[in-house]
């Protein structure tokens, strides 16, 4: 049984794709001087199948340039690591600067229409539920996201679940994932279990010899690919969890 239930926040919790798009695309038409403010038709929907590649916020907006670039979907998929730095590069555009103006882009729309803004992120089906179980029980619940703590709060108190800020650990820690893990196993060596959809997080914590004894679980309902959920198949440190085995207490379960 874990003393502490680690959780990733979107493609976990949250199911944030098409805010992801709308924001996403406000932003790339402001960085690169779009003269057409209208997105084209079946780009929402392509996006969506393609953001299992982001992973920070400037991905959100990058993705959008890909796509707008014609670059085919299996490349996006394939080469995002080494295919986002390449299209900063040769636009001589900046990660601070698409960064920056995507957040801008997102206060402008809370601070104008704070519903539609929630509305556009609704939790997966039933997690709302589990979380607040969760909180009922023994174990404790941290989140791990590379999303601000400030916007993950805005959702979760939405959603009626209260998180202390320092059981929210939020990219303005400046930590990557298995920093935080290995700070929570310093207080008192706990037992950790870390659920991610991203699996390029959970090899990073498995490449940790002190982090050898947490158990990760990669989401099949989050932003990842059937390849990728493939690849961990025979992975004996990372576990495959479906959103049903999440749903009927998994931590049981397991």
């Amino acid at each position: 049984m874990p003393t502490i239930l680690a959780l990733d926040f979107d493609g976990v919790i949250c199911d944030g794709r098409l805010e992801y798009f709308q924001s996403g695309w406000q932003t790339y038409c402001q960085v690169w001087n779009a003269s057409n403010t209208e997105p084209p038709a079946g780009l929402s929907d392509r996006y969506r199948r393609l953001a299992a590649v982001i992973e920070t916020d400037r991905d959100v907006a990058l993705l959008v340039r890909a796509l707008m670039l014609e670059i085919p979907d299996d490349e996006i998929l394939d080469t995002w690591y080494t295919l986002a730095p390449q299209l900063l590069a040769k636009d001589q555009i900046t990660e601070a600067q698409v960064v920056e103006r995507f957040i801008q882009v997102r206060d402008r729309w809370i601070a104008s229409d704070r519903a539609s803004w929630l509305a556009c992120q609704p939790f997966y089906p039933g997690v709302r539920d589990r979380l607040l179980k969760i909180l009922a029980s023994s174990v404790q619940l941290v989140i791990v996201t590379n999303r601000s703590q400030r916007f993950a709060q805005e959702l979760f108190q939405v959603q009626g679940i209260i998180l202390p800020d320092e059981q929210v650990y939020g990219k303005q820690a400046h930590r990557p994932k298995f920093e935080v893990l290995r700070s929570l196993k310093a207080s008192g060596n706990p037992t950790i279990w870390f659920v991610e959809d991203h699996v390029k997080a959970l090899h990073l914590v498995e490449q940790q010899p002190d982090l050898g004894d947490v158990q990760m679980f990669l989401t099949d309902w989050g932003f990842n690919t059937p390849a990728v959920r493939a690849s961990i198949q025979t992975n004996p440190q990372i576990r495959l969890l479906s959103l049903p085995q999440f749903l009927q207490d998994f931590i049981a379960w397991m």
